[in-house]
């Protein structure tokens, strides 16, 4: 049996924020299997992606220099 609540998604957001951790990950965990299941657009693959992107300042760029990454020669 299949139940629709009409519950507002902010709400919605508020109850899972009040989860534990554990429980946190494992809804996310069953939407994630349930979307790989579904055969997605990749419209709706895109707004996926920018719905787990974060906005944070870089605050050094990376240098493009191999003996920085590695603080080796390159031998």
């Amino acid at each position: 049996m299949t139940a629709h609540a009409q519950i507002p998604f902010e709400t919605l957001v508020e109850i899972v924020e009040e989860l534990p951790v554990e429980q946190q990950q494992l809804l996310l965990t069953r939407i994630q299997g349930h979307i790989k299941r579904k055969n997605l657009t990749a419209e709706e693959k895109m707004r996926l992606l920018r719905s787990i992107q974060i906005d944070a300042k870089v605050i050094q760029e990376p240098s493009p220099r191999r003996e920085d990454w590695y603080d080796d020669d390159g031998r």
